[in-house]
């Protein structure tokens, strides 16, 4: 079974006056970053392959996540996947992804609300609700689909596994 984590980017600091690509984190997103990092080091199927926007903040988030969970992977810096749309990450996922069972994608909404909303065709009732409702930063949803690689699962069609905000990690 083939498996997408999209992980938004944790909370940014706006107060840097500097333009949108080159937010950092502030010290509210390291600590949800760390969090996320310890809660995927007990994940037994947590991807080997990191798709990373190439916005500051994504990047932040991802080195601060790996360091907290003392996680290693190989790591595809993506620029299209800064402010990509449903359609351009559906293209990355299954250029880059291609081969692979599984993948995380570190990126933005609103398109990480959207592509998630696409893809949950099955799951919890609540936790389909909850994604719907609000994609917040630094939140984390996996699906599972009926295929052995994400170059060959229909996106549209996945079983949302889990949906992890940082608040359910306190």
């Amino acid at each position: 079974m083939a498996r997408l984590y999209l992980l938004r980017h944790a909370k940014s600091d706006w107060g840097a006056g500097l333009p949108d690509h080159d937010r950092p984190l502030n010290d509210r997103g390291r600590q949800a970053a760390a969090q996320m990092g310890r809660w995927l080091s007990k994940d037994e199927n947590l991807p080997k392959l990191v798709i990373c926007s190439t916005a500051q903040r994504t990047r932040e988030t991802l080195e601060t996540l790996s360091e907290a969970g003392n996680l290693s992977f190989d790591v595809l810096y993506e620029p299209s996947l800064y402010g990509a749309g449903t359609e351009t990450i559906r293209r990355i996922i299954k250029a880059d992804a291609g081969q692979h069972q599984a993948v995380l994608l570190v990126g933005h909404n609103p398109g990480f609300q959207d592509m998630a909303i696409r893809s949950a065709k099955t799951g919890d009732s609540s936790t389909v609700r909850q994604l719907r409702i609000k994609y917040p930063t630094c939140a984390l949803s996996i699906f599972e689909f009926e295929a052995p690689t994400l170059e060959q699962a229909d996106l549209d069609r996945g079983n949302l596994l889990k949906f992890v905000r940082p608040r359910d990690l306190d």
